[in-house]
């Protein structure tokens, strides 16, 4: 994990992805290491990175920037850097999706200490009920989420128009598991629930390995 300042972030793009068969845990390891050390330590406008893994033996690149032009920008460079190149022979490129997140709360900043991410997506029954999806997502922060000495940070996301996620970085993988399960039996966060489409609904828990 590499963190490059302590400045507020805007957008998070989480890229989850399965390695090539030939690829060992510790060589992908090794090119990640690298990928931040020789390049991502150079731009501007990234604060922090880090993979994080399933138990579906699926990895994530989780990268945290000020806004979305710092990850545009992102993009025109990479592919003329060595390291980024080495980590990319290594994902099997069918197995990829990408998720750029606007991050929907202000003055955000990547909490100091967290080994977990719970990431989850869905759409809302109405699309209306956006404004009212961050007023809920407030409310389950300070009434249910902030009883829990696990919980790091918590976030709304908007991935695009109709699609959005909700985010959550905790201390340990059981409890941030155990605290998310919760929902179903909180009346607190059952609104939330209620007004996400089931039928959209994906959600994975992700153990940080770098």
């Amino acid at each position: 994990m590499i963190k490059l300042s302590n400045n507020t972030v805007g957008v998070m793009e989480f890229t989850s992805f399965k390695k090539k068969e030939n690829v060992t845990d510790d060589a992908l390891l090794t090119a990640v290491l690298q990928f931040e050390s020789s390049f991502l330590a150079t731009q501007k406008g990234i604060v922090s990175h880090c993979l994080v893994r399933n138990f579906n033996n699926e990895y994530a690149n989780v990268l945290f920037a000020e806004n979305m032009e710092s990850l545009k920008q992102l993009e025109k460079t990479m592919h003329s850097n060595e390291a980024v190149q080495t980590f990319f022979d290594m994902v099997q490129e069918d197995s990829v999706t990408m998720n750029f997140n606007h991050i929907e709360k202000k003055n955000f900043k990547i909490p100091a200490n967290f080994s977990c991410i719970e990431y989850g997506t869905f759409s809302l029954k109405n699309e209306t009920d956006f404004k009212n999806l961050l007023t809920v997502s407030e409310t389950i922060e300070k009434e249910y989420l902030e009883n829990f000495k696990n919980t790091q940070a918590h976030f709304i996301g908007t991935i695009e128009k109709g699609r959005y996620s909700e985010v959550t970085f905790g201390t340990t993988l059981g409890k941030t598991k155990e605290i998310c399960f919760g929902y179903t039996n909180n009346p607190i966060c059952m609104p939330l629930l209620e007004m996400a489409d089931e039928s959209t609904m994906q959600l994975d828990f992700w153990y940080l390995i770098a």
